[in-house]
């Protein structure tokens, strides 16, 4: 077991700092309805109109800002990941052929011709 030296008051202050905020709470109304803490808004540029993904996992709620444009809020997603188009094409390239041979070593059960 690790035992840490209790921080001195100005040390625990410090790491407040530090740390993120608490959590949000609000309160969920008669009709279902909440709100989504300005924090929050604010941080993910959330705004009125926009939409809302929710899912359950394990018994934990998630909830997922939906982009008003995808392709665009994808944009730049590989970035710095070394992983480039030319790449990619190459791939492609490679999973066609490998489909190719299976298709070719698959018999052939039919009368039409191949293409």
């Amino acid at each position: 077991m690790l035992v840490l030296p209790h921080p001195t008051n100005e040390e625990a202050r410090s790491e407040r700092v530090a740390e993120e905020p608490p959590p949000e709470v609000s309160k969920v109304y008669e009709r279902g309805q909440t709100v989504v803490p300005k924090r929050i808004r604010e941080a993910l540029a959330i705004e009125s109109g926009s939409r809302l993904q929710w899912q359950v996992r394990e018994g934990v709620i998630q909830v997922i800002p939906v982009p008003s444009n995808p392709v665009q809020a994808l944009r730049g997603l590989l970035k710095g990941t070394g992983y480039t188009y030319a790449r990619f094409l190459r791939e492609r390239q490679l999973e066609r052929e490998a489909e190719r041979r299976r298709e070719a070593a698959e018999p052939r059960t039919s009368s039409t011709p191949p293409r």
